[in-house]
């Protein structure tokens, strides 16, 4: 049945990614990811289906109830141990990586946590230079400097400022928590801040993160002191590519946290 299960969790996994899709195509105007999100919708049902299908056929002709067996002589063959209930919808645990060597466990946390904060800080880097530069030059067009487009832009300037600089900070501040999360050591560290737990929660951190970077990025105040004539479809692009990577973040921490990725061996 354990087959069965991985397949639910990959339909489950797909069903989940619909709503971000569609949100996200419907907000920033992209029609295919509302496509992606029809798609989703009939190709995590149909994963569902065969799910079910298995689990019926394997009930029917008592394979399910031989691996039920199987499980129960295995437990009562094995040492007297505490048991740990481990069945979860988020966050399956991998009993190959509890069994690993504690320091090879610990080094494996702190790269991850290293490499997603860094990851953070790389994505603030982007969403500043995008919202500072990238997209006052596209509402400007040939016409204006960049400095000169600041200037035309008056007090709405340092609205987007401070914006800009509360939102970096907050980037700062969930890369450093991350960062942390893979230096903290003790039993519930080492229980919970997992590498693929701290990727995930990276990936929903960043996701926040990029709906958070929409308030600056609206630029308030920039088009109307350009007058007529401002490229507004330039800036949207700009918009759009960085949404869609929070798309993308959201969809990353699905898969990260519902599926099961350790292979199954068929039985």
């Amino acid at each position: 049945m354990r087959l069965t299960a991985d397949l639910f969790r990959w339909g489950l996994s797909v069903l989940l990614m619909v709503p971000f899709l569609a949100i996200g195509g419907w907000a920033l105007g992209l029609p295919a990811l509302l496509w992606a999100a029809l798609i989703a919708v009939f190709l995590g049902g149909a994963v569902n289906v065969a799910a079910v299908v298995r689990g019926i056929r394997r009930v029917s002709d008592g394979r399910a109830v031989d691996d039920i067996l199987r499980s129960v002589d295995g437990q009562a063959n094995a040492p007297a141990e505490p048991l740990d209930v481990r069945q979860r919808l988020i966050f399956p645990d991998e009993p190959d990586a509890l069994d690993a060597d504690p320091d090879d466990r610990r080094l494996a946390r702190r790269t991850a946590a290293l490499g997603s904060a860094l990851g953070l800080v790389a994505l603030g880097v982007a969403g500043a230079l995008i919202a500072a530069v990238a997209i006052p030059r596209a509402l400007a067009g040939d016409g204006l400097t960049l400095t000169q487009t600041y200037g035309v832009w008056g007090g709405g300037s340092v609205l987007f400022a401070v914006g800009l600089g509360i939102w970096s900070i907050a980037v700062l501040v969930v890369a450093a928590a991350l960062w942390l999360s893979g230096r903290a050591d003790g039993p519930v560290a080492r229980r919970l801040a997992s590498p693929r737990r701290i990727v995930a929660l990276a990936a929903v951190a960043g996701a926040a993160l990029v709906v958070g970077w929409f308030a600056p990025a609206a630029a308030p105040g920039l088009a109307g002191a350009l007058g007529p004539g401002v490229a507004l479809g330039d800036a949207d692009a700009w918009r759009s590519g960085f949404g869609l990577l929070g798309v993308g973040l959201c969809l990353a921490a699905i898969v990260l946290t519902v599926p099961r990725w350790k292979r199954r061996v068929r039985r």
